[in-house]
């Protein structure tokens, strides 16, 4: 088994030769920076970073040193990649290791447009249950407090119907033992266990553990909220979760004195909030950027990514509307 320090160093060594190959008769220079192999010379900058949670691109751009002009290796294309860097005012190229050496990033390859419908009675009975109808990721779903408690399938004949539960597997534990009952009367039972559970009040669980970035951009479309925010619309992520536990940011596009504003909310530190930001810049141009996140999450490493984005951005503390104290037995 190879441990960090192993697998940094032997990072570093690749990159450097890699690099090399590609750009002979040059002298580099390289250290390890922030868990990234940082190659340096006269005319170039490199970055290489390998890592399973966490992208490329957000390690990169946490290096303070990493200057206005400069070089990104990926192991393999990701074109999602190439959309990010276009929202940022840095000008980063990209490179994808080709054997032993290295060779430019191919051009992108235009995605399909995704087309989206909902049954106009199956979009009242989610309403009906103080649910939003979100589209993202191919997928229609109904959202209560930023959680996704019911999906849009469609059977083999072609006729959609609403999947019910907070997830897959809550979806099928209820197609097994709550076979026989009404989709109503699931989805008004299961709305009612959430507005129980996700509100500040409530004590620790795991209902008001999860989906907290949609959560956040819920409350900032609360009349309540003191954004002073309007025509505020939640925008599909980049990033689509794996399972419903995974928190990733949430987005919205939204108005304030004429001014239109990209929200991003995140929670803990998480490095994937400025990259899929960019990414979304494309799509939903803006003239700020305001980053919404929990009063203890404003971290400098978050901040420092942000300084590469193409558009101005803030860091807004906001209050959490979820029960705070320590999490004990629900």
């Amino acid at each position: 088994m190879v441990d960090s320090t192993q697998l940094e160093r032997l990072n570093l060594v690749k990159a450097r030769a890699l690099v090399e190959k590609r750009f002979p008769n040059q002298d580099f220079h390289s250290e390890a920076k922030n868990s990234a192999a940082f190659i340096t010379s006269k005319d170039h900058t490199f970055v290489y970073a390998h890592n399973e949670n966490v992208s490329a691109l957000a390690i990169a751009l946490t290096i303070p040193e990493l200057g206005s002009s400069w070089n990104l290796i990926l192991n393999e294309p990701d074109h999602r990649v190439r959309t990010q860097i276009a929202g940022l005012q840095s000008d980063c190229s990209l490179w994808v290791v080709n054997g032993d050496t290295l060779a430019p990033h191919p051009h992108e390859s235009p995605e399909e447009p995704q087309d989206y419908s909902i049954d106009h009675q199956m979009r009242i009975l989610l309403e009906n249950n103080h649910c939003v109808v979100i589209f993202e990721h191919g997928k229609v779903k109904g959202e209560l407090k930023g959680l996704a408690i019911a999906e849009v399938a469609t059977a083999p004949h072609g006729e959609s119907f609403l999947e019910v539960g907070v997830g897959t597997y809550d979806q099928e534990a209820h197609k097994i033992v709550n076979y026989n009952e009404p989709v109503e009367t699931t989805l008004e039972r299961i709305s009612l266990e959430v507005l129980k559970y996700r509100h500040k009040d409530s004590v620790v669980h795991p209902l008001n553990r999860v989906s907290r970035p949609n959560w956040l951009i819920h409350e900032a479309r609360s009349p309540n909220s003191d954004l002073g925010l309007t025509d505020i619309e939640r925008v599909p992520s980049p990033l689509e979760p794996t399972d419903v536990t995974q928190s990733l940011p949430a987005s919205a596009i939204a108005k304030k004195n004429d001014q239109s504003i990209l929200l991003t909310a995140y929670v803990g530190a998480d490095l994937e909030a400025v990259p899929a930001t960019a990414q979304l810049l494309t799509s939903f141009p803006a003239e700020e950027i305001w980053f919404l996140h929990p009063p203890n999450d404003g971290h400098s490493a978050i901040r420092r990514q942000a300084e590469h984005l193409k558009i101005p951005a803030s860091f807004i503390p906001v209050p959490e509307p979820w029960p705070t104290t320590p999490f004990t037995n629900c």
